[in-house]
C-alpha cells in the first residue's frame, strides 16, 4: 500500500464530532456531534439534511445492516436513542 491521501473535508457541525459511520451502500456517511444534530452526507462532501431531536450532544450513530434506519444515541441529559428514516 501507499501513502493515505486526504479524500475530503466535510464541516457543517458547530462542535465536536463524536461518532462518524457509513450506510451499508457506502452512498451516505452520518456524522453525530456536541451540537445535537446528526448529520448526513453524500460523498462529494455535501450536506444531504440535518437530523434535529436530542436535546443534547449526540454520542453515537449506526444504521441497520440494509440501511433503513439510523439509530443515533444521545449523551448526559438526553438519554435517548432514536430511530430515524435517512432517505
Amino acid at each position: 500500500g501507499g501513502t493515505p491521501v486526504e479524500k475530503g473535508t466535510l464541516k457543517g457541525h458547530e462542535g465536536m464530532v463524536f461518532s462518524v459511520c457509513f450506510s451499508p451502500d457506502g452512498d451516505t456517511l452520518a456524522s453525530g456531534s456536541s451540537d445535537g444534530t446528526v448529520r448526513l452526507w453524500g460523498l462529494d462532501g455535501k450536506e444531504k439534511g440535518t437530523l434535529r431531536g436530542h436535546s443534547g450532544e449526540v454520542l453515537s450513530v449506526a444504521f441497520s445492516p440494509d440501511g433503513s434506519l439510523l439509530a443515533s444515541a444521545g449523551g448526559y441529559g438526553d438519554n435517548t436513542v432514536r430511530l430515524w428514516d435517512p432517505k
